[in-house]
């Protein structure tokens, strides 16, 4: 199991994006730990579509706070959102079909695609957006 937990370097500095980072970052760790308990492959889908229902959810969330600030690189932003999804998309789709069984590699995956993107991507809208705009 990969023991993910919060960290401040995961902070962006936004109330309701690093609470909805919290829970993002805590959905992967219930993949980790059920690959690590071998529970059975239909409790793991449904933690996977969890997590794919949450993505859509907090992309969504975060493209309206960047529409709401005018926020100069929405469009690449929600491009890099779009090809998140599809990586999930693909690799949920696999493990279904039973051609890729390393959840490992999915639990590495989903955490790489969260700290990049929260210490990159997430960092630079929050420094536009400005510190009043910092609360939930």
């Amino acid at each position: 199991m990969i023991d993910i937990q919060w960290d401040d370097k995961f902070s962006v500095g936004h109330a309701r994006i690093d609470h909805e980072h919290q829970v993002f970052l805590d959905l992967i760790r219930n993949v980790s730990l059920a690959d690590d308990q071998k529970a059975p492959r239909e409790r793991i889908l449904r933690l996977l579509t969890e997590i794919r229902k949450y993505a859509d959810f907090h992309f969504y969330s975060e493209e309206n706070i960047m529409i709401d600030h005018a926020y100069p690189d929405y469009e690449a932003h929600k491009r890099e959102h779009a090809m998140l999804v599809s990586s999930l998309d693909n690799r949920i789709h696999q493990y279904r079909l039973e051609e890729d069984d390393d959840l490992g590699s999915m639990v590495e995956f989903l955490f790489q695609w969260f700290a990049l993107h929260t210490t990159g991507s997430d960092k630079k809208l929050v420094s536009h957006i400005g510190p009043e705009a910092h609360s939930a």
